[in-house]
């Protein structure tokens, strides 16, 4: 067949449309990973965190600040001396600081926070590789769902030509008193039940057309035109194999190792409270008692000082203790939910193993029973041209025949589709498919 495609669905369609272009599944997948709304929050989120790195990387830099201070007394501070005031300073101070403050040791607390904020920028990529597969995957189950349901349409039109010939017949028949009105009716009722199920096969494939036009960011009553790649091809379906490469491969694996990474750093950070902190702090002042910071008669116009400053919270009643049996508490769960998370990867590459199997068996069976059903019916329907057999038996032998034409696509349809699940079940599904990578975040400014 050199075209693939979807019409309206109504009762009068029957005619085969010209051909068109015809979308790829490559094409396909990367028009959904260009469009899908999932991996544009994903990628948001991943610029989030790339900016967090950002962020912790400038607590271990200086900070230059200013202020400006303007002070009113009620009286000017003075001393008494033999009983007699002297006045020491202005009832107005105004007062402009320029301060640096470097953080020189932190109890490890900022470059846990930093490596946090990096481990976070990997799980947040390794999060936008799982949508990648995710959003694959469901194309390839939304093209291969349209295929089948193109397949199936097809093979409503071939059942309603063959009762319509087979009705002309049975009315020939009848007409010079070979056969009864009742095998007439019999197969105009099953003609009837054919167009009927014509028009629920045209009703399926507009809807599985529509559903893989959400996908692409098409119009959902777009006619979109898809190869047709429905076959079977030779696969491996070694589970042992298959676990492996999963355990190695699956992003969410990936993102529970660096989860447990951040838990390392949350430790290391909670740990931070046991240790002192060591600030360098240095200002240069300038002190007056007019507006304008000029020469005053109690006050030196310009100051500078450094300090180091260490400061060291001993006893805390087990604060820091606490926190650190919580952040402890995160790891062990995390790694629970590794484990749970790795016997469910195995269960779900078994599962995409012998689904995979029984389909490939499927189709084993269902092309010789097409071929079988269409002998059967070429020569019941000869046979019954001779009257050598009934209205009943031919008819018969055209919804065997229907059913194994659908069943013979429902079975490739469900080999790709388990195909693609396999490979999605390994973490893997972007291969071949000429896609671009995952954006990088910017890094430039990083150390």
């Amino acid at each position: 067949m050199g075209w693939l495609g979807a019409s309206p669905a109504t009762a009068a369609e029957t005619k085969t449309p010209a051909k068109h272009d015809e979308l790829s599944l490559q094409q396909a997948i990367s028009m959904a990973l260009d469009y899908s709304p999932n991996i544009k929050q994903t990628l948001a989120d991943m610029q989030k965190t790339a900016s967090q790195q950002k962020e912790a990387f400038t607590y271990f830099l200086p900070t230059l600040s200013t202020r400006y201070a303007a002070q009113n007394s009620q009286n000017p501070p003075q001393y008494h001396i033999m009983g007699q005031p002297v006045i020491v300073g202005s009832e107005n101070v105004y007062q402009w600081s320029t301060e640096l403050n470097q953080p020189i040791f932190t109890g490890f607390y900022l470059s846990s926070q930093y490596e946090l904020a990096k481990l976070g920028v990997d799980i947040a990529e390794s999060n936008l590789f799982l949508s990648y597969l995710e959003v694959a995957y469901q194309v390839k189950q939304a093209y291969f769902l349209y295929l089948r349901a193109i397949k199936g349409a097809e093979v409503a039109d071939q059942t309603v030509k063959q009762l319509e010939s087979q009705l002309k017949v049975s009315n020939d028949f009848y007409d010079v008193g070979i056969i009864p009105i009742n095998d007439v009716l019999k197969t105009r009722v099953s003609l009837s039940d054919a167009k009927q199920a014509r028009i629920r096969a045209y009703n399926n494939r507009a809807l599985t057309r529509a559903r893989l036009n959400r996908l692409l960011g098409l119009p959902v009553d777009k006619d979109t035109w898809v190869e047709d790649i429905l076959k079977s091809y030779p696969v491996t379906t070694d589970y042992q194999r298959s676990r492996q490469i999963a355990l190695v491969e699956r992003p969410e694996i990936k993102s529970l190792d660096l989860q447990l990474q951040q838990a390392d750093q949350n430790i290391r950070k909670a740990q931070s409270g046991y240790y002192p902190t060591v600030d360098l702090q240095a200002s240069y002042d300038f002190t007056s008692d007019s507006p304008s910071l000029g020469d005053s008669e109690y006050y030196d116009p310009s100051n500078w000082t450094v300090a180091t400053m260490l400061n060291w919270s001993f006893w805390e009643w087990g604060r820091t203790g606490h926190k650190t049996s919580q952040s402890r508490a995160d790891k062990r769960r995390i790694e629970a939910a590794k484990q749970g998370l790795v016997d469910e990867v195995s269960l779900q590459v078994k599962e995409a193993v012998l689904y995979l199997k029984e389909s490939i068996a499927s189709i084993a069976n269902t092309e010789v029973a097409v071929k079988q059903a269409e002998e059967n019916y070429r020569v019941t329907f000869e046979r019954y041209r001779e009257q050598l057999t009934t209205n009943t038996e031919l008819l018969d032998a055209q919804l065997l025949l229907a059913r194994a034409r659908n069943s013979y696509n429902d079975s490739l349809a469900t080999f790709n589709i388990a195909e693609a699940g396999l490979q999605r079940a390994m973490g893997r599904g972007l291969g071949g498919l000429n896609v671009k990578p995952p954006p990088k975040p910017d890094r430039s400014l990083w150390p």
